[in-house]
């Protein structure tokens, strides 16, 4: 399976996770010139930007650790890009996915 494979196995299972934990899934994969938002859903009057990390072999919290402050600020730039149009109330969040299972920081700009 290539990387772009599993890749988007991770999307799959976290967009089936996020829809049993009441979000509406917008998009996925959008692209802008600041880089690529996995998943874009809706919860409330939210909309999350969402980064998936799939690490099937890896312990629970490892895959978080290779978001840098660089791709955090790069997902940032991309959330404002596709929210220049219509602001709406919004989120960056992380989500996980490990053989031990699923980790979703739902505000990671405010939990530090």
């Amino acid at each position: 399976m290539s990387q772009h494979d599993i890749g988007l196995k991770g999307e799959r299972l976290a967009a089936q996770y996020l829809k049993k934990q009441g979000f509406e899934l917008q998009k996925q994969r959008v692209r802008s010139r600041h880089g690529e938002i996995d998943l874009i859903a809706k919860k409330g009057n939210h909309l999350y930007f969402i980064e998936v990390k799939y690490r099937p072999d890896a312990r629970l919290g490892a895959g978080l650790q290779s978001i840098t402050q660089d791709k955090r600020r790069r997902l940032k730039e991309a959330a404002r890009a596709y929210l220049s149009s219509s602001p709406v109330p919004w989120r960056l969040a992380f989500l996980e996915i490990t053989r031990a299972g699923i980790l979703l920081y739902e505000d990671v700009l405010h939990e530090q």
